[in-house]
């Protein structure tokens, strides 16, 4: 088993763009079947209810406010979604054309644009990142040259460092985190809350405190461990990947945990390079 596993890690290390497309795509999958699983959100009186959403969207343009409001049509967004399902499953399996896998990194990130303003309430961050994902791999495989994907792959490794970076650095003058105590509040939260992590948090104040510097000292310093070629990379990964499965259990964001280990092995590349004739996805013509 372990042996398996260690093969299959080789291998997403070894085609960084393939495992990012993947598991990016995996994210746009489960976004899109929730969206579809959750009608309820889009009729009337609803968190999305286009009619008075669309008020937070206002546009000089006649042609794009005609395009939002058919965009906006119960049936028109089903079917977005459900194209954007078949998308998403062409680029996990396991097709190797070039143009086919670049139509569809396109088409998943043209359709999250053009349905954005229908689903505004209940974006997050994990729908970003695999928009980045998404486009990122569409315009590397748009150049079909080793050049153009390697690019590709040091633009998401970059964003993923950057955003880890920034996200610390922008928690550091926050009193709560300063203290120790951000944790804590957020678990008591109903949205993002855990009953039991919370009454453990604030049982022992310590390890909350040691937690919440803990969190604080990866993000921030997480840059630094693209130096030195990533002599260090692979433990802060590691536990960058613990802190989003973490949150995908006691926060409810599973969907991060999908879209930011999909660019670890970008990540990994842009510190220590890598061969995209190695790649085993999108160097052949044909699937």
């Amino acid at each position: 088993m372990w042996s398996k596993i260690r093969r299959s890690s080789a291998s997403a290390f070894v085609d960084p763009l393939g495992t990012a497309e993947r598991l990016g795509a995996a994210t746009q999958l489960i976004s899109s079947l929730e969206y579809l699983a959750r009608k309820a959100d889009r009729g009337p009186g609803g968190l999305n209810d286009w009619t008075y959403l669309r008020d937070q969207f206002p546009s000089n343009s006649r042609v794009v406010t005609r395009l939002r409001d058919w965009i906006a049509q119960e049936p028109i967004t089903q079917s977005i979604h459900a194209s954007r399902v078949l998308a998403a499953i062409v680029l996990i399996s396991p097709a190797r054309n070039n143009y086919v896998r670049l139509a569809c990194n396109a088409y998943l990130s043209a359709s999250q644009i053009l349905t954005y303003p229908r689903h505004f309430f209940g974006t997050d961050g994990s729908d970003q990142v695999s928009f980045v994902i998404q486009t990122a791999s569409a315009i590397g495989r748009a150049g079909a040259t080793d050049a153009s994907r390697r690019a590709a792959v040091q633009f998401i490794g970059a964003q993923t460092a950057l955003s880890y970076g920034a996200s610390g650095w922008a928690k550091l003058p926050g009193a709560a985190w300063q203290h120790g105590d951000a944790l804590a509040k957020i678990m008591r939260t109903e949205t993002y809350g855990d009953q039991w992590l919370f009454e453990q948090l604030r049982k022992y104040p310590a390890a909350a405190r040691a937690l919440c510097h803990l969190v604080l000292a990866l993000e921030c310093g997480f840059p630094l461990l693209l130096l030195k070629r990533g002599k260090y990379l692979d433990a802060g990964l590691l536990a960058m990947a613990g802190f989003h499965l973490a949150n995908a259990r006691f926060m409810g964001l599973s969907r991060f945990a999908w879209a930011f280990i999909a660019t670890y092995p970008s990540v990994r590349a842009l510190a220590r390079g890598f061969d995209p004739a190695a790649s085993t996805t999108g160097n052949r013509r044909k699937a």
